[in-house]
């Protein structure tokens, strides 16, 4: 009598089938990270221009050495939310300062050869300048931090002091 040589694998797909549900179902996929960031609103009117007043307007450039410009003036980052503070809020009604916070813009413009880095930290002295105002003022009006206000508090903090950025990239050497 001779033995087959031959191995059944009829079974052999259904448990490579199994296997590969299993993992499918199992495995996490990274997200990737990015920037949090909320696009403005498409424009639904025929003229989609606005005019800003220029004492509303503040200019933080990064040209292509790296070097960061506040109102055309050099300036350090660490010195950035001070600034949009002291401009923002205006406490002292000067005219170098927004007329009110619900109308300061920021323009942020940056050339395509500053690193990623560069342009990262000085956005975030400019979202830090915004939390420590809004900050401040929901301890001002609700005498609590901005972290534990309800919705409709915190959309009135939002609303005294949204950040209203700006950006552009490519300036010119």
């Amino acid at each position: 009598m001779r033995t087959s040589t031959t191995v059944n694998a009829g079974s052999m797909a259904d448990i490579a089938f199994l296997m590969l549900i299993f993992f499918l179902t199992t495995t996490t996929i990274m997200n990737d990270a990015g920037l949090d960031q909320t696009l403005p609103k498409p424009c639904e009117t025929e003229d989609c221009s606005t005019d800003i007043a220029k004492q509303n307007l503040l200019s933080i450039a990064i040209n292509h050495e790296g070097a960061i410009m506040l109102q055309q003036e050099e300036v350090v980052v660490n010195a950035i939310a001070e600034e949009v503070i002291r401009f923002v809020d205006n406490a002292s009604n000067s005219i170098e300062g927004a007329t009110s916070p619900d109308k300061a813009v920021i323009q942020f413009t940056c050339s395509r050869d500053v690193p990623y880095s560069d342009y990262v930290k000085v956005l975030d002295q400019i979202k830090s300048g915004y939390a420590t105002m809004r900050e401040d003022y929901s301890k001002l009006k609700f005498d609590k931090p901005f972290n534990e206000l309800n919705g409709i508090e915190r959309k009135l903090v939002l609303k005294q002091y949204p950040l209203q950025l700006a950006e552009a990239s490519g300036l010119n050497r």
